[in-house]
Order: structure tokens, then sequence, then C-alpha cells
């Protein structure tokens, strides 16, 4: 076995340990896996067929793997543009795309020429490495963890380097009497980088993947992906980074305790598709009316609460007052249901804890859906707005 082909079988071993962990992830359905998945093994069989030749490459074979390896090129790009949410190619990328493949039919098929051939393939192979290193790069968010893309724009510009080095090679320094993959220092050379720079760009890919399972995960512990609220945990958390600082600042701090009334009738009358929609339009309306500074959070079902800073109990119920009487009897569409809301209210006390704030709060809720809901009512205080 020759040095190349050495060199070919460890791609291989490299594309199809890509591939399975690619493999083992596509269930998660992220954009572009399922691209790289299919560029993986497109690079698997070319280099099968390559080392299934050992050494002799009719112009048919060697068509066979230029074009798997054109083909998983052109994927790798697609699939980082998709997971960037970008359009997978452009109009003129296909124009040089169906150049390039028909200069590589031509050079191989009817006039066979190694450099001119070896020369097209790593220009086309260096532009789709520098167009997946700028399009993921330009995908990075400050919210999500970047080493993914570091290792994908290092990859990406080495194997743009590779090919870049290549074309200069074929070009200028051309051995006339070149063959296909011989054993030579220049082929070695630039196959080993190759080589090196594919696999740094896989475990980037890899990692992208990661890193996007591991955002999903903290944004549903974060948010609600129903309402697009925060979640529970993140709610409370927060709440109680505020009840510290306004025990701190000894300023006021109010939290309400808010229920849709009737809840389980809507869902039983309308379906729940039709109990979700009003959830969402519940948490659209009470955002568009509540201050930049109030914290608004789904406790779970239909129970909301909302930490109003800087706020005493008596403003705050003036202002779930005036949400409760334009939002409260919303009616978005003719078939969808009416929905109201009760709500109780208390502000913090000098020693409260976050779980006294929200027990007084959520018992005087309880007392205003005992007198008759769609009402709002202060811990500990008369009702507030009768029905």
């Amino acid at each position: 076995m020759s040095s190349t082909d050495v060199l070919l079988v460890f791609a291989m071993v490299s594309c199809i340990a890509s591939a399975a962990v690619l493999g083992s992830l596509a269930r998660h359905r992220i954009a572009g896996l399922d691209r790289w998945l299919a560029a993986h093994c497109m690079l698997f069989v070319a280099f099968g067929i390559l080392v299934s030749r050992r050494g002799n490459y009719p112009p048919p074979i060697v068509l066979a793997a230029c074009s798997c390896v054109l083909t998983a090129a052109v994927l790798i790009l697609q699939g980082c543009r998709r997971f960037a949410g970008r359009p997978t190619i452009g109009r003129y990328e296909h124009l040089g795309l169906a150049v390039s493949v028909g200069a590589v039919f031509y050079w191989t098929m009817f006039s066979p020429n190694e450099n001119a051939r070896a020369a097209v393939m790593s220009g086309l192979l260096g532009y789709t490495r520098m167009a997946v290193g700028w399009t993921i790069w330009n995908s990075r968010t400050s919210r999500r963890r970047q080493y993914g893309h570091w290792v994908v724009l290092v990859g990406a510009a080495a194997g743009t380097v590779v090919h870049a080095s290549r074309v200069v090679q074929c070009i200028f320094f051309a051995n006339v009497t070149a063959r296909v993959l011989e054993p030579s220092a220049w082929n070695i050379a630039f196959i080993s980088a190759g080589i090196l720079s594919l696999l740094l760009l896989s475990i980037g890919l890899v990692m992208l993947v990661n890193d996007s399972l591991v955002d999903h995960a903290q944004r549903l512990a974060t948010v609600d992906e129903l309402t697009g609220l925060l979640a529970r945990r993140e709610l409370l958390l927060r709440g109680g980074e505020l009840l510290k600082g306004s025990l701190s600042d000894r300023s006021l701090l109010s939290v309400a305790i808010i229920d849709l009334d009737d809840f389980k009738v809507i869902n039983d009358h309308y379906g729940h598709p039709a109990g979700d929609r009003v959830l969402q339009n519940f948490a659209i309306e009470v955002s568009r009316q509540l201050r930049r500074t109030d914290l608004f959070g789904r406790l779970g079902g239909e129970e909301f609460a909302i930490f109003f800073p800087q706020t005493g109990r008596e403003q705050a119920a003036g202002l779930i007052e005036s949400i409760l009487s334009s939002a409260g009897v919303s009616k978005t569409q003719e078939d969808q249901p009416r929905w109201t809301f009760s709500a109780g209210i208390d502000e913090c006390g000098f020693d409260d804890t976050l779980s006294d704030l929200i027990s007084r709060a959520d018992a005087a809720l309880y007392r205003a859906k005992r007198k008759g809901k769609g009402r709002v009512e202060l811990a500990g205080s008369d009702l507030l707005t009768p029905a």
C-alpha cells in the first residue's frame, strides 16, 4: 500500500467517525446537520473508491471520486448556511459550480490533464472552505458559546490556505508528467494538510451541534416555550435577586400572582389548542402593558407572576386593574374564548423571604377566586376590584 493510500485510509476512518457522531445527534434535528452527515458519507465513498483501486485510477474512477468530493464540499457549505439561517447557495455560485464541474469533466474524460483538474478542484474546494468560515463566524452571537465557531474558522482557514497553495503549485510549479495521487512530495504534503484541515473542520461541526443542544437546553430552563415568558425556575431566580436588592436598598418591591379564570372550562369547551392560544394572547397583552423594569413569567399551567420593582402594592394593584379592565375581556376572533383573570398582590417586608412574599400574594389570589373571580386583592386587605 502506497503512502497516499495510507493517508486515504486515515481519511476514511476520520470520515466514518465523524459521520457516526453526527448520525447519533441527527434525532435532534439541528439545522444543517443532515447535510454535514451526508457530506462525510460522500467523502468516505470517494476515499474508498480511490483506495480500492490501489494506484490504478482510470478516468471514470477519477471522475466519480472528484464528483463525490465536490458534492461533499457543497453539502458542508449548504449545511453551514442552513445552520446560520441563510440561503444555501447563491445564483452566481450555481454558475461557478456548473463551470467547475464541466472543467473537471473535460480534463478528466476528454483531455486528461492532472494539473488543470487539480487546480479547478482545489480552487472550488478553497472557495467552499472560505465561505464556510465566513458563514459560521458571522453566525455567532453574544449568548452562544463560540468554541465550535473558532474551531470551524481555524479548520476552514487552514483548508483555504491548503487549497489555494495547491492552485499556485499546479499553475506555476506544475509537473507536466504528474499522475493522479502519485506519492510525490507535493502530493503527500497537500493530501496530509488537506486531511488534517478536514478533520479539524469536522470536529468544529460536531462542536457546533453540541453547543446548539446546550443552548436549547438552557433556553428550555429559562424561557417558557409556549408563551415566550420566563420559565418558573428563571423567574424565581430573578425574583429572588430583585428581593435581595430591594431589602439591601430598603426599596419597594411588589409581586402579583395571577391565575386565568375557569381555564379548565376553556380547554374542555374549545379544546387544548384554543387554551394554548389563550395563554399566548394573555402573555402578549400583559407584556404589552407592563413597564420595562417589571419582571413577568409563567409559574406553570395558567398561573403567572409579575414582580414590580420600586413599586408599592397599591400602585401595583392599579397597574393590574388597568390590565384587567383592558385585556381581561380580550377576544381576538369570533370563535376564540373570552378570558379574565384573578390576581393577588403584596409587597415585601423588612425580613421577607421570596417564599413569604409569594405565599401571601398567592393567598390573596385564592381569596379573589373564592369571592367571584375576575378581580384583584391585596394580601390581608379588602377586595379592591369587583367583578
